[in-house]
């Protein structure tokens, strides 16, 4: 049987640290927004306008972006 003590984890280098100075990730888009009428995609995604600037629907549609989020997962790999 094992104990838990100190000395277990004072040897390892591989643990995480946190450095806030270290630049952070660069982040994939995910997600992404469109008119459901005429597919106009707006340039903020985080606040789009009330109406579409092509058609003047009030419709839009927000959906993840084939395989963004697998490419978002995986920025912190390595």
């Amino acid at each position: 049987m094992s104990s838990y003590s100190i000395e277990n984890f004072v040897g390892k280098k591989d643990l995480a640290k946190f450095d806030p100075y270290a630049p952070a990730p660069e982040r994939a888009m995910v997600f992404q927004v469109q008119c459901r009428m005429c597919s106009y995609e707006p340039e903020d995604i985080l606040h789009p306008p009330r109406v579409c600037p092509k058609c003047h629907s009030q419709s839009w549609e927000r959906f993840a972006r084939p395989g963004s989020i697998l490419q978002n997962a995986n920025r912190y790999g390595d």
